[in-house]
């Protein structure tokens, strides 16, 4: 059975993008990964990606992350 993702482009407004960008800095620091890093862009892509698929939730958010 396949999953289907819900995607949203609706823009993301600044609370969202506060949470967001909170789980960013957060792995970024566990992974002692640079601001300005080839990982660190991938990690903020992914994590765009999982809100706009449907990810809203701040402990689902920092998950994928994880699992980034």
């Amino acid at each position: 059975m396949k999953s289907e993702r819900v995607w949203s482009f609706d823009p993301i407004g600044p609370d969202e993008l506060k949470m967001i960008e909170k789980i960013f800095r957060s792995e970024l620091q566990l992974r002692a990964l640079p601001l300005k890093s080839e990982e660190a862009q991938v990690l903020a892509a992914k994590l765009i990606e999982a809100y706009q698929s449907g990810i809203r939730d701040n402990t689902d958010l920092a998950a994928a992350a994880k699992r980034c």
